[in-house]
Formats: structure tokens, C-alpha cells, sequence
């Protein structure tokens, strides 16, 4: 961990938040939010920019700001839909999350009947988006800054 130094978080904390945001916002448009995890490459993409302004980073640098950038980026857009969840929670009751997660309305009573059950049904349904989030948003954020490097080298080589 004596690895990451601020010349690595600075970049991928910026590449990170805009991406994570732009992300979410993305999300609710219709067919767009099923392709909100290219935008983790964008998140690679801009801490490779941002990276390689300030020294000459190796491809280890590369790797690790691109898997923080997406890792960042995957929990600003959780993070923002976790509290858009609990608000509705909060405005609208239980209800609205059975027709959040699809269950709709024969089952809800299944599911959220039991204040445990209704409990252990939110943490999970905030959970696992978390997981997946945060998986996909590292992967496609090396991704990125991996593109970001090949394309920057061959720029250079001209």
C-alpha cells in the first residue's frame, strides 16, 4: 500500500467522482442505463490524462489510478443511488421498493411482511449493487487507463 502515493489518488479521486456521477445520471435514461458501465472507461480514460500530466507514469501507475478511478467511480454512482433508494423509502414506504426491485405487488408481502424481512431485503438490495458496482467499475477503469496508455504511447511514437 506504500505503492499509492497522492500523484496516483488526486487523479483518480477527479476521474473518479465525474464519471461516478455522470454515471448515475446516465442510469435513468431508458436503453443508456444499460451501458453506464462504459463509463467506467471514461473514469480510466481521465485519471490517465490527469496522470500523465503531472510525471511520467509507468504502466503499474497506470493499472492501479484506472482500478481506483472505477472502483471510485462504481461507489459515487452506488452511493447516489443508495440515497435516491432511501429517500423514496422514506417518502413513499415499503411498498415502493417491492416495485423499485420488481417484485411487485403479490409478493411484496412475502418479502417485506416482517420488519427482519423487510430489513434483510433493503441491505441486500443495497448490498449487491454495491458489490457489482465496485467490481465493474475497477475492471472497466483499468481498462480505460490501459486504452488511455496504448493510445497516448502511439501518439508519442509519431
Amino acid at each position: 500500500m506504500e505503492y499509492i502515493n497522492e500523484k496516483i489518488i488526486k487523479p483518480a479521486l477527479i476521474g473518479g467522482v465525474i464519471t461516478g456521477i455522470l454515471a448515475f445520471i446516465f442510469s435513468f435514461i431508458p436503453l443508456v442505463g444499460y451501458c453506464c458501465c462504459f463509463l467506467y472507461l471514461l473514469s480510466g480514460i481521465i485519471t490517465g490524462y490527469l496522470l500523465s500530466q503531472e510525471y511520467l507514469p509507468s504502466d503499474r501507475d497506470y493499472l492501479i489510478s484506472g482500478a481506483l478511478s472505477g472502483g471510485i467511480a462504481g461507489f459515487v454512482s452506488w452511493l447516489l443511488y443508495a440515497l435516491i433508494s432511501i429517500l423514496i423509502i422514506l417518502l413513499y414506504g415499503t411498498m415502493a421498493l417491492s416495485y423499485m426491485a420488481g417484485v411487485g405487488t403479490h409478493y411484496s408481502d412475502l418479502y417485506l411482511g416482517s420488519t427482519i424481512m423487510g430489513f434483510i431485503f433493503f441491505a441486500l438490495f443495497l448490498l449487491i449493487p454495491l458489490l457489482i458496482c465496485l467490481v465493474i467499475g475497477a475492471a472497466f477503469g483499468v481498462v480505460g487507463a490501459a486504452m488511455y496508455r496504448i493510445a497516448a504511447e502511439e501518439i508519442m511514437k509519431r
